[in-house]
């Protein structure tokens, strides 16, 4: 079987790039599979063909595709994105299928931010209902992400399929290379975001919780639009981007993740935090309460995510009776029950 992935956002700092570079080689050992894509700069352990493509103005991060093709040779096309790239594919004759990463709020906050005209919400979501209903299988990362787009319109047959973590890789099978702590000038217990910086992140939210939490550290990672929006406080560490190693002794060391968003299609990084028996402080938000279920706590506003934040500083045995929980929690989405189950629905359109 031949099958063929699309995405507009390979090479960039973001929760679809991760799936890929984690799915793809698993998937290499049921199928023949390769990516077709935009920006490849590095080499990777599976075939990559890259199209032509221009950096997108004053977003030079991500970029605009130019389709160079008529017809892609393989039996199923899987598509990530709703951009140049995956639209044009959405309207090839191929068996296709394509995953929910794409979310109305995101079409709209690199300009609006968290103030988005209604009308233009309208026109977003009618535009990835449509470009959804053009698939033979729409893939959702967990029931409320279904339901949500059915509730919007969706015809077309759904499944749902987790992203998936490596269980392999959590704290119970690794441990950090780097005294992060040390390397940070950290001083004591601190809690991390790591994510986009953008409104769909809620990030005004943690900062809020830095500002009514001057004793607690807060450790933020991230690039986005809202960057200057972050304050020069002395209890925020703000950095663009962590490498591998550092990444893995952050979310050993820290005391719990802050994830209050208010778009999510699934979370990644509250799953890799779940791996390490993390916390999570999550947004009333029904994808989130899902895949966290009992490894986290629902905050529904800033006073309660600072609330929250304070307790789980000060109540470490709470704090790691919850962590437990995220890791039984996060033991449910592995990655390789995943790629099975994709590899049926492949089957399933032959």
């Amino acid at each position: 079987m031949r099958v063929v992935w699309i995405s507009d956002t390979f090479e960039q700092l973001n929760g679809i790039a991760i799936y890929i570079k984690r799915t793809v080689p698993l998937l290499r050992k049921y199928v023949d599979i390769r990516l077709i894509t935009g920006r490849v700069n590095e080499h990777y352990k599976f075939p990559v063909s890259s199209l032509p493509h221009v950096p997108v103005p004053l977003l030079r991060d991500y970029d605009i595709i130019i389709p160079t093709f008529r017809k892609i040779d393989a039996d199923i096309m899987h598509v990530h994105t709703g951009y140049t790239l995956g639209l044009y594919s959405s309207l090839l004759g191929s068996k296709k299928v394509v995953t929910t990463h794409l979310h109305p709020y995101h079409l709209l906050e690199g300009i609006f931010g968290h103030r988005q005209p209604k009308f233009l919400q309208k026109l977003a979501w009618k535009y990835v209902i449509s470009f959804f209903n053009r698939f033979d299988v729409v893939v959702c990362q967990t029931n409320a992400t279904k339901e949500m787009f059915r509730e919007r319109g969706l015809k077309a047959r759904a499944e749902i399929v987790p992203n998936g973590m490596d269980i392999s890789e959590s704290i119970e099978n690794i441990k950090p290379t780097v005294n992060f702590k040390e390397k940070y000038n950290i001083k004591g217990e601190f809690a991390f975001f790591l994510g986009r910086i953008d409104a769909s992140k809620r990030i005004s939210w943690i900062i809020e919780v830095a500002k009514k939490l001057p004793d607690r550290e807060f450790f933020i990672v991230g690039k986005g639009t809202l960057e200057k929006k972050i304050p020069k406080l002395e209890n925020i560490h703000f950095y663009n981007y962590l490498g591998h190693e550092d990444k893995i002794a952050a979310f050993y060391e820290a005391a719990m993740l802050l994830m209050p968003s208010k778009v999510e299609t699934e979370g990644i990084v509250a799953q890799e935090a779940m791996l390490f028996k993390k916390p999570v402080l999550i947004s009333n938000n029904e994808v989130l309460r899902e895949v966290v279920g009992k490894g986290g706590i629902v905050c529904n506003s800033i006073e309660e995510l600072a609330e929250n934040t304070e307790f789980l500083f000060e109540n470490k045995k709470h704090r790691e009776e919850i962590g437990e929980k995220a890791l039984d929690e996060v033991k449910k989405r592995d990655i390789n029950k995943s790629v099975e189950k994709l590899v049926k629905i492949y089957e399933s359109l032959l």
